[in-house]
């Protein structure tokens, strides 16, 4: 069991406009943690991870991350409190370059330039090949070198809570296992993870806890081991 809880979601009830997506969510990640939660497509995941983040509203419901309630909060306030959002396709920047993309990560502070180096430090100790990507145009990179640039981003705000949506979409078997790993390297610096996951097999291995999502809500939870 974790010594502190990260997130706590409570009774949480969401959608858009008048199509309800979320019903009576409860969902707890600690501290260190990854909890993955798994579906099939238009289970409500990202939905979730979108309203978590301050994306979508909340119409009902909890949200405490460290402490704090955030339910409704604003996106950039949200990301400083601590906690970053990796959303579904990556979405980095592709005529801009690597070094533009991280930088667009750290852009709710105004970061002295020796932070920088050091946030940057951060994220090339998860993802060397980055560092020797620079001054690439992010376009011009494979979808796993996208994919670690879109982390990497998320990795620069200095979350204490990432989350993750379908990192391994599209991805060769061996970059999947690359991804995960670092996911797991991530979570063993204290970083707590919630990670929407299709590859269920893989999510389930990495992580300590798990969430089964259908039709906006969960239908089960449990350790992920006893899940498998």
């Amino acid at each position: 069991m974790w010594h502190q809880l990260m997130l706590k979601i409570e009774n949480l009830f969401a959608g858009y406009g008048r199509v309800q997506v979320l019903k009576d969510i409860n969902i707890e990640v600690g501290k260190g943690e990854i909890v993955c939660l798994v579906g099939a497509n238009g289970a409500g995941k990202s939905t979730l991870l979108k309203v978590i983040s301050g994306i979508v509203a909340t119409a009902q419901g909890r949200i405490t991350f460290h402490d704090q309630e955030i339910a409704n909060h604003k996106p950039d306030q949200i990301v400083r409190m601590g906690l970053s959002h990796v959303p579904e396709g990556r979405q980095i920047f592709g005529d801009l370059t690597v070094r533009q993309n991280l930088m667009r990560g750290s852009y709710v502070d105004k970061v002295k330039k020796e932070e920088m180096e050091r946030l940057f430090n951060f994220v090339f100790d998860f993802f060397p090949i980055l560092k020797t990507r620079l001054t690439q145009k992010a376009g011009t990179m494979s979808g796993g070198e996208q994919q670690m640039l879109a982390i990497g981003r998320g990795l620069m705000s200095q979350p204490k809570l990432l989350l993750l949506d379908e990192p391994s979409l599209g991805l060769a078997p061996l970059m999947v296992e690359t991804i995960l790993k670092v996911i797991q390297n991530l979570c063993s610096t204290g970083i707590s993870i919630l990670l929407v996951e299709q590859n269920v097999n893989a999510a389930l291995q990495i992580s300590d806890r798990a969430y089964v999502m259908e039709t906006g809500s969960i239908v089960t939870h449990g350790k992920a081991r006893e899940l498998m």
